[in-house]
């Protein structure tokens, strides 16, 4: 799940901050409640009336008119919805593109990510084993492990897979370093866990022998017709994938913050060091060029061993933006310092001067850093992603909602386990509380369960009244898109949003 409140502070080392900043910049991933505190604000807003009952034809009409509309204001690229209505997938489509720079377009089957909607469809799958006899909901989940995940300890032991699911286990969602300490007694109080996610993920891998996509395939995506699902970039996934967009100005920074960093200490260690050796403190053009390298080198070697193996997609757009700014800077550097002195006339003698070769070198620079600051553009879909309960599912609309459909009115799921499902497990504030893996928001309308995900040039939303039998699906692929599937998805359904504000 997702929140627009920060995430717990991570641990920031020079070899992680290139990934570190991306939580200082851009919205949590998750929310950060401690245990027994509530920080969820309500809307005083009155509830819609639910769309319950209105033909699906007419929220059709009304959705095609709205959708582009509000995708233009937000300058979203591209959004797949689905509709559930009476517990079934009733309307799918794409609008926009899949990549900003072709002219693909979206359609219902195009696929997209979905981040912590994956904590959903793994405690689907845990509740699946409990059921079939290899899991227990409240039996310490340690003993059903052959190898131990978590450090020995009072609390840790304790744990349950209906803490884990609930996000009651005590664990944090510090992921970088993964934090493995149990901060809270389990059971004790609410705080989001992708760390307890990590840990349910190990549980049923240990337990089946099978990693989480072949897991998956088994127990979710072959049962349910799930066929554009995959918690890795699978070759039949892949070819209907949308790519993620984002600011430019994310990667450029991640990269250049650690670079410039690297730089000073290693122009700090030549100037010692011409100092020892040759009795001087000045350096050289030549130094400067040699620590530049070196800074660019061990840069790009940080983003390949610690941002590579989490977010491999993410490791090569810091690389591609560093680059493109590195040849625009180049360019320029030539045209100011090259080709502009080379002019024979008069006028320009001034021009081939230090001063003017400064002024011209900060230009470039301000004008590189502005043109990125600015830019927005497709996040590359490969190399493929490990496994991760975390937040890797890669699915379209169409199936999240049968997913979905499946949590309100279950064909492999019994309706006992089902109902444990939907039945608050956390209480969290009036307005909310926390299953076995979804959210549940509490409305005059009934209950919601919903969820939704926040990654790296994805934002989407899944909301359904089990009630009701009406539910939607909200799949974007822009950074910006958050509150236009916040938006999409009240207007679908009607009734509380409340999960807007939490």
């Amino acid at each position: 799940m997702n929140s627009l409140q920060r995430a717990p502070a991570r641990s920031v080392t020079l070899a992680a901050l290139s990934f570190c900043l991306y939580a200082a910049i851009v919205p949590a991933e998750a929310p950060a409640q401690e245990a027994g505190t509530t920080t969820v604000a309500a809307s005083s807003q009155e509830e819609a009336p639910l769309r319950v009952s209105e033909p699906i034809a007419s929220i059709v009409q009304d959705l095609e008119s709205f959708i582009p509309a509000r995708m233009e204001e937000a300058g979203v690229t591209g959004l797949s919805v689905a509709l559930i209505s009476d517990f079934q997938v009733a309307w799918t489509a794409g609008i926009g593109h899949k990549n900003s720079f072709r002219a693909e377009t979206v359609t219902p089957q195009t696929v997209f990510e979905v981040a912590s909607n994956s904590k959903v469809v793994t405690a689907y799958m845990a509740l699946r084993l409990v059921e079939d006899g290899t899991l227990s909901l409240d039996e310490p989940i340690a003993g059903f492990l052959s190898e131990p995940w978590l450090p020995a300890s009072e609390r840790a032991e304790k744990i349950t897979l209906r803490h884990l699911l609930s996000h009651s286990s005590g664990l944090t969602d510090q992921l970088l370093p993964v934090n493995k300490e149990v901060v809270f007694e389990p059971g004790s109080g609410f705080l989001y866990s992708g760390v307890g996610a990590m840990y349910v993920q190990q549980a049923i891998e240990q337990v089946t022998g099978m990693d989480l996509e072949s897991a998956a395939r088994a127990i979710v995506f072959e049962p349910l017709g799930m066929s554009s699902s995959s918690f890795v970039n699978a070759p039949g996934v892949l070819s209907q994938m949308a790519n993620g967009h984002m600011a430019y100005r994310y990667p450029l920074l991640s990269f250049l913050i650690p670079m410039i960093i690297i730089l000073i200490g290693a122009i700090l260690i030549s100037v010692v060091v011409r100092r020892i050796f040759a009795g001087r403190w000045r350096p050289t053009a030549k130094m400067f060029a040699v620590a530049l390298v070196v800074s660019a080198l061990l840069t790009l070697l940080n983003h390949v061993l610690i941002v590579g193996r989490a977010l491999p997609n993410i490791a090569l757009l810091n690389f591609l933006v560093a680059a493109g700014f590195a040849v625009g800077l180049a360019a320029l550097l030539i045209i100011g310092h090259v080709v502009i002195p080379s002019i024979p006339a008069v006028k320009l003698g001034a021009m081939r001067g230090p001063a003017f070769r400064g002024t011209w070198t900060a230009f470039s620079v301000l004008a590189m850093l502005m043109f990125f600051w600015m830019l927005t553009g497709p996040v590359p879909r490969q190399p493929s992603p490990r496994p991760s309960a975390v937040g890797t599912l890669r699915t379209s609309a169409g199936d999240l909602a049968t997913f979905l459909a499946e949590l309100a009115r279950p064909q492999y799921l019994s309706e006992e386990m089902a109902e444990q499902l939907r039945t608050p497990q956390t209480s969290i504030s009036q307005n909310f509380s926390w299953g076995l893996g979804p959210g549940i928001q509490h409305g005059e309308a009934g209950d919601a369960l919903w969820q939704m995900g926040m990654t790296f040039g994805f934002k989407s939303v899944m909301v359904i009244y089990p009630q009701h039998g009406i539910g939607v699906v909200v799949l974007t692929n822009s950074d910006r898109g958050l509150p236009v599937a916040y938006d999409v998805a009240a207007r679908a359904l009607g009734g509380a949003d409340y999960w807007r504000y939490f």
